[in-house]
């Protein structure tokens, strides 16, 4: 079993609570998305998943761990949607565009500028400085943030 599918099958059947919520075009641009990120309860790990699709197709609404898309993400130079699929095996292979889709909307990755159909991990970015200073990313990310604390209670 690799590492990957370690963190996901463990990750599964533990509790995640969303604190960040935003939207993005697809890649295709096509549909709009929206994403969580939300924290593990008892391991207070990151993770991402994706909540809703405006498009027709299907996808998995599965939380893959923030250590699992690091792993992969972290000095890599080309990566596509299949670079993804491992995140939720045998599930939609749309969902792996999408987390490409969300990851780029965050900041933590951006097209190459060698090859556009390819993305390439921002040097020295980590979610956790992403999450230091959200993307004000068309008016999605922060009031989403603000929206979510709102409807649980918060400022």
């Amino acid at each position: 079993m690799s590492e990957v599918e370690k963190i996901e099958s463990v990750s599964q059947c533990e509790v995640i609570s969303s604190f960040y919520t935003a939207k993005c075009a697809s890649i295709s641009g096509q549909s709009t998305l929206t994403y969580e990120i939300g924290k593990n309860g008892a391991r207070g790990g990151l993770h991402l998943r994706i909540a809703r699709n405006t498009g027709g197709g299907m996808w998995c609404k599965d939380w893959a761990a923030f250590e699992a898309i690091e792993a992969i993400v972290i000095g890599s130079k080309e990566l596509k949607a299949k670079s993804f699929h491992c995140l939720h095996p045998g599930k939609s292979i749309n969902t792996g565009g999408f987390v490409l889709a969300a990851l780029r909307d965050l900041g933590l990755i951006r097209p190459s500028e060698a090859n556009t159909r390819l993305h390439e991990h921002v040097p020295m970015t980590t979610l956790e400085l992403v999450l230091q200073n959200p993307p004000k990313a068309k008016g999605s990310g922060d009031a989403a943030l603000k929206s979510h604390r709102k409807a649980k209670g918060g400022a």
